[in-house]
């Protein structure tokens, strides 16, 4: 715990202000968008072959439902930053977008839950959304990682420290029956 708090603090303190919406790029909207929600189909269309086996169906699906989470939440993002504002531009196709990938990636979520172990599908799908919120982020948005070599290096360092410090975590443990 003390390796990933130590992680999120050097990213808290070192967190940029806030981005410009007009900046975003409707382009790379598109082609985040577009190539994410590809990825995550083709997961899912895998996962049903019948050579695959049912952890691996479970990953992949699990997977799949992380990338159509980040999917999502870049479309999301994105009508809450629309031009006319967030109450006319839930007339968008990105509203469609935002549910079509939602609900593909709610019912891969479940399967993938009820095939796979659930620690390792839920990491997986955790991470899968956040790759993918984290990318639509950088290239639609124009979210800086950092403002200089210094900064960018100890965030990314940062980053491989949360992520190890989750790794390091140990599982549940279970007691016997009868012990106190």
């Amino acid at each position: 715990m003390t390796i990933t708090a130590a992680g999120l603090v050097v990213i808290g303190l070192t967190g940029g202000g806030a981005n410009d919406p007009q900046g975003a790029s409707l382009a790379a909207l598109i082609a985040v968008e577009g190539a994410i929600f590809a990825i995550g189909a083709a997961l899912v269309t895998v996962s049903t072959h019948r050579h695959v086996l049912p952890r691996a169906e479970g990953l992949l699906l699990g997977a799949a439902a992380g990338a159509l989470f980040g999917v999502s939440d870049v479309a999301i993002k994105w009508l809450t930053q629309a031009a006319p504002g967030p109450l006319l531009g839930l007339v968008s196709p990105w509203t469609l977008t935002a549910m079509i990938a939602g609900v593909i990636a709610f019912y891969a979520s479940a399967r993938s839950l009820q095939i796979g172990k659930a620690v390792e599908v839920i990491a997986l799908t955790s991470v899968a959304a956040n790759l993918s919120a984290i990318f639509g982020g950088i290239v639609v948005f124009h979210e800086p990682i950092g403002s200089g070599p210094l900064e960018i290096g100890a965030r990314l360092l940062a980053f491989c420290f949360v992520i190890a410090g989750a790794a390091l975590m140990p599982g549940p443990t279970r007691t016997t029956p009868g012990a106190v």
